[in-house]
């Protein structure tokens, strides 16, 4: 039962960008005037008045049109325009041949070691698309998963004669998966699955869905988790065979994918869908 939905966090993994306002602000300068008072001068007598001196004559003057120089124009200048930056052409490897790739992309996201220590040795596209899309159909596949299987065993107490309760310390195995998927940046994980995207439609076409656009299916897939039903423990649990199943049978009767959610425990669940949340706001941008 340590099946787990997280990887659609670890793969289906944009940079966000601050604006920096600047204000600029203008003090008028300020000043005062002062009026001085001056005392009148002592008036003197009248003097006689002095005969008109005889004018020189006056010869006409011509004068020259004034010319005006016109400044010499700048030469205008356009600013160079700003390169485009060069988007990197990855290479991608074939469908068969695509392990060693996927698995050392992931490996170099930041955080991405804590998440790669998870995953399985081979064919994780293919195994990462089954996934998704038994998880958009509510259920969960039996076999093949992306990730491997907690060491660790459901812990219950036994209560009756074949009747056992749940112990919370079970929802501890997940912690540290659900950690890892959270502490990996959306936007470096979802420009990942842009990488892979073409494998993974390959992958889809490979089980009989060749025209899907396969990010429908992820999103779906997200959507299943975050609408997931979920209920109040502890958990009651009965084993008729191999497996154990939940006493309660409006529990039973849930979907997989939302009994996986109950086992995780309410606070990986809650950590999962809001990483979830994340990836999906890219996704469908």
């Amino acid at each position: 039962m340590n099946k787990s939905l997280a990887i659609i966090a670890a793969i289906a993994v944009i940079g966000l960008m601050f604006l920096v306002y600047l204000a600029a602000t203008f003090e008028s300068p300020e000043g005062a005037t002062r009026t001085v008072q001056i005392e009148a001068p002592i008036p003197r007598p009248p003097e006689p008045p002095a005969e008109p001196e005889p004018q020189p004559e006056l010869l006409p003057v011509t004068r020259e049109p004034a010319v005006t120089e016109t400044p010499a124009e700048l030469p205008v200048t356009t600013p160079a325009a700003e390169p485009e930056p060069v988007q990197e052409v990855v290479e991608l490897p074939t469908l068969n041949a695509s392990q060693p790739f996927v698995m050392e992309e992931i490996r170099n996201l930041e955080s991405g070691e804590q998440v790669y220590g998870y995953l399985t040795g081979d064919d994780l596209i293919r195994k990462f698309v089954v996934f998704a899309h038994n998880v958009r159909e509510g259920s969960l596949p039996q076999l093949d998963y992306p990730i491997r299987r907690l060491p660790q065993s459901m812990a219950v107490r036994e209560l009756d004669e074949n009747l056992y309760e749940m112990q919370e310390v079970s929802y501890r195995r997940f912690t540290p998966l659900v950690d890892a998927l959270a502490a990996v940046d959306p936007a470096q994980g979802v420009a990942l699955y842009e990488t892979f995207k073409p494998l993974l439609a390959d992958a889809y076409a490979e089980i009989g869905y060749r025209n899907r656009d396969f990010d429908e299916v992820v999103l779906e897939a997200i959507d299943e988790v975050l609408e997931a039903r979920t209920a109040e423990g502890p958990f009651q649990l009965i084993k008729p065979k191999v497996m154990y199943v939940y006493a309660d049978a409006e529990i039973e009767a849930m979907s997989p994918v939302e009994k996986q959610l109950l086992r995780m425990g309410p606070e990986n669940a809650e950590k999962l869908k809001a990483t979830l949340r994340q990836y999906r706001d890219l996704l469908a941008r």
